[in-house]
């Protein structure tokens, strides 16, 4: 009689690629998203000139808008993704915010205004929760970091991109209206809407495109040792789990406890001082080195696409050292810390020398710094949160989100009093303090019961 068949690792399938399209819907996401956010900021001018009985309270008010729901809307999204899961939440959002991106040029009135851009908020409060989500499922551990790092970099870029093509591009060269530049701005939001839906699935698990061998890959599983008779139907093998239908809970202890105290203070802090870059550089480049608009236009994007790189290099970074260690917080920390604190010491720096020039080049320098701990915020956030980790990351943008509603009345207090240098001081006080956060921050210790 012949030998009975000896179980044993067979020849495995090649893996699918299919993860490497999501991460490039992802990054689309991640582009557009902070091209639409930072259109108000370009087109804020001759919106302006258009409308002179707003002033400059009703403005500032109009700025908050966004902010103001987008904090409020991150819970509720995030609990939605982990719910029902990322692909119908990110597919609603990306239509949303695209269409509410042009509801300022289509109405009149200050409330109007205002309801429109709370709404472009909300719109866009689930999109980073939902990705941070997708990054996790979709992606193996040994290179989940890197891949958020791009992600987030991708963020960068478009904010870099929206003077430039908003104003450069479409208002400059084209001569078009600020009204009908943004809504030629919205077409490829709905373009990306349908590519979500066709693309995208929950997990790995539903989706038809993927193999067995990339599912094990994305899973860090081993491929199982199996018999020659039972190979055949492994292709059709249903899911080892099911997908969660309930809402899970916070399970505190005193360590998780601090860690999760100094994941907010964190995020507060650098939220806060992340609103120079956003609210006030194009200011001080005009104003405080005295670049012409032109000037302006062409430097704004140089710290955006700094930050960037730093987001890159961080995500590597944290993928490094942590296969170079094998300790994950301390490599995370390391990360995150040496980030902040470097950039807090950069714009110290740049207070230093009058040349414009050299000013805006260590500003550079510090948002490359400061951007590289992004990466280490999204995994430490899915380290923490585990498979709520669309909660526990909308959650921590909700406090994000104060900090950024919180800075604009104190930043412009900290200009009244003592000019720039006053705003300058200020930004690197919250650097150094979101720095000093990681050194109580243990990533390590789950703050959601599975």
């Amino acid at each position: 009689m012949p030998d009975r068949l000896q179980p044993s690792v067979i020849a495995r399938p090649a893996p699918t690629n299919v993860r490497w399209l999501i991460f490039v819907l992802a990054c689309a996401a991640s582009w557009l998203l902070y091209l639409h956010r930072y259109s108000w900021g370009i087109i804020k001018p001759a919106f302006r000139e258009e409308f002179p009985d707003i002033g400059d309270v009703e403005i500032g008010w109009l700025d908050s808008a966004f902010l103001i729901l987008y904090g409020a809307g991150q819970i509720p999204t995030g609990v939605l993704g982990d719910l029902i899961g990322p692909r119908i939440v990110l597919t609603v959002s990306v239509f949303v915010w695209s269409l509410t991106t042009v509801g300022v040029a289509w109405t009149s009135g200050f409330w109007n205004i205002f309801a429109a851009r709370a709404g472009f908020g909300l719109a866009q409060a689930g999109a980073y929760p939902i990705i941070s989500k997708i990054t996790r499922v979709w992606f193996p551990l040994a290179t989940r970091t890197t891949v958020q790092g791009v992600v987030t970099a991708m963020g960068r870029v478009g904010a870099a991109f929206a003077p430039l093509i908003i104003a450069s591009l479409l208002m400059g060269l084209l001569d078009m209206s600020w009204q009908t530049s943004l809504l030629i701005l919205t077409l490829p939001g709905f373009g990306l809407a349908v590519a979500v839906w066709i693309c995208l699935r929950n997990r790995p698990a539903e989706h038809p495109w993927v193999n067995s061998t990339e599912r094990e890959m994305i899973a860090d599983t081993p491929p199982p040792a199996l018999s020659q008779d039972q190979s055949a139907i492994r292709e059709g093998e249903p899911p080892l789990r099911p997908v969660p239908t309930k809402v899970p809970f916070l399970q505190l202890g005193w360590a998780s406890g601090l860690s999760l105290a100094m994941m907010f203070l964190y995020v507060f802090a650098s939220t806060f001082q992340d609103q120079f870059y956003v609210n006030w550089l194009p200011s001080y480049l005009r104003e405080g080195a005295g670049f012409d608009v032109t000037m302006m236009g062409l430097l704004t994007p140089l710290p955006l696409l700094g930050g960037a790189v730093g987001g890159v290099i961080g995500g590597i970074l944290n993928d490094w050292l942590i296969a170079r260690t094998g300790n994950r917080r301390w490599s995370r920390s390391g990360v995150a810390f040496a980030g902040k604190f470097l950039a807090a010491c950069m714009v110290m720096l740049s207070l230093q020398f009058e040349a414009g020039w050299v000013t805006v080049a260590v500003l550079v320098a510090a948002r490359v710094f400061n951007d590289w701990s992004l990466p280490t915020q999204w995994a430490a956030v899915t380290d923490m949160g585990g498979r709520a980790a669309a909660t526990l990351f909308g959650i921590v943008n909700t406090i994000g989100a104060i900090g950024g509603v919180a800075a604009g009345p104190i930043l412009g207090y900290l200009k009244r009093e003592y000019d720039w240098p006053g705003i300058f001081y200020g930004v690197a006080a919250m650097c150094l303090a979101a720095a000093l956060t990681w050194l109580f921050l243990d990533c390590t210790k789950r703050v959601v019961g599975d």
